[in-house]
């Protein structure tokens, strides 16, 4: 999806307790970054404007959540959404981090030590053209790395356009 600049994005996304702009730092340290590190860690790669992962992890308060974007003005709108949705429900953002990352790269970010649940991968960006679906998120390159760090009675919820 494009998307304009928006110049009040990276303010505000480093001004959140709940992002990371480095999330390579993390690697294999992920249930410690969350305020209670026993939960299962649920990922959504390519979260947009962020509202599938607000409305989930504001009603499935039992599980930690990371929701990933490369875009700084999608992470900026899904920062919105999140505490939107999260006063709403008179909640504080503690089991879900957001952080900017090319999946591409999710190996660099994610290894064997951090399990991962279950990954959602809801309506990514579809590369239409032959030659660009080594870059698709459900291409087999890809979730081949998603194996490395997905709980082996972990969950894909892959949701496309069709």
């Amino acid at each position: 999806m494009r998307i304009r600049r928006r110049p009040w994005a990276k303010k505000e996304l480093e001004e959140a307790s709940f992002y990371i702009d480095n999330p390579s730092v993390n690697i294999e340290k992920w249930k410690e970054s969350f305020k209670i590190s026993d939960k299962p860690i649920h990922l959504e790669l390519g979260c947009g404007k962020g509202n599938f992962i607000a409305n989930l992890a504001s009603t499935h308060q039992e599980n930690n959540y990371i929701a990933a974007d490369m875009i700084e003005a999608m992470l900026g709108l899904s920062k919105r959404n999140i505490e939107e949705k999260y006063k709403e429900k008179n909640l504080t953002v503690d089991n879900l981090l957001l952080i900017r990352m090319n999946a591409e790269r999710i190996l660099e970010v994610f290894s064997e030590k951090d399990i991962i649940d279950r990954i959602y991968i809801n309506f990514c960006n579809p590369w239409p053209r032959g030659k660009h679906k080594k870059r698709r998120l459900t291409h087999t390159r890809q979730l081949e790395k998603y194996k490395t760090f997905l709980n082996k009675n972990g969950r894909r919820n892959i949701f496309q356009n069709r």
